[in-house]
């Protein structure tokens, strides 16, 4: 799903690396796993955590969920940047400044970062970095972008709709009579089957920016009120 491509291994690995520069940052003290927990690691452990929960909700499905999932996303990076605060709060007291962990830490810090710049993002507005994003449904026709340039689907070509799921997410299957009548480059739009009945493409909530219920509903108008014979 990426707009920017951080994929979860590659989240794991870079809070993992904070969180392993932090520990480092841990004055001596008893051992254990709640004296590591109320160390500068700890919040670098939460956000793993947290990180965790918000890929998992926003792959669930609906722009709220969406939205809440990048939310929690962000949460993770400002723990990462607590503990880093917190490591420099302890040296700043006298605690053993560790120049090794803090090149450690910045090179985790700036995968998180990266990370952090698609969530808010895609927090504003779910199509953010999506080769294909819909533009506009009318009685007309179905506006998209698809590589940054304008394709239309003429209401008339919609032959059906249906809801679907797949490893993008949520979405609906659109049937259209024909991808030849597409204006624009339709070679660029996501197809995924052509059969005697027309070709069909996936559009997910992603790229709509609206729950596949909403989206499938509103293709139906547009299909309902094309000047072509809806079937």
């Amino acid at each position: 799903m990426l707009r920017i491509p951080v994929s979860f291994q590659a989240r794991a690995m870079f809070i993992g690396l904070a969180c392993a520069a932090l520990a480092c940052m841990t004055p001596p003290g008893p051992k254990g796993v709640l004296s590591f927990l109320a160390s500068p690691a700890g919040p670098g452990v939460a956000a793993l955590a947290v990180m965790a929960v918000g890929i998992s909700v926003e792959e669930l499905g609906t722009i709220r969920r969406i939205r809440i999932g990048a939310g929690l996303c962000v949460v993770a990076a400002a723990l990462v940047a607590a503990g880093g605060l917190w490591g420099a709060a302890l040296a700043a007291l006298g605690a053993p400044s560790v120049w090794p962990a803090w090149l450690l830490y910045g090179a985790g810090a700036s995968g998180v970062a990266l990370a952090l710049r698609r969530d808010v993002a895609v927090f504003r507005d779910p199509r953010h970095g999506q080769s294909v994003r819909l533009e506009g449904i009318s009685a007309d026709a179905v506006r998209l972008t698809a590589n940054g340039a304008p394709v239309t689907i003429p209401a008339a070509l919609i032959r059906g709709v249906s809801l679907a799921t797949g490893p993008d997410g949520r979405g609906v299957f659109l049937l259209l009579g024909s991808r030849d009548k597409v204006i624009g480059d339709a070679r660029a739009l996501p197809w995924v089957a052509a059969h005697r009945d027309g070709d069909t493409l996936l559009l997910t909530e992603h790229q709509a920016a609206l729950d596949a219920e909403l989206l499938a509903a509103r293709l139906l108008e547009a299909a309902s009120a094309g000047e072509g014979e809806y079937r």
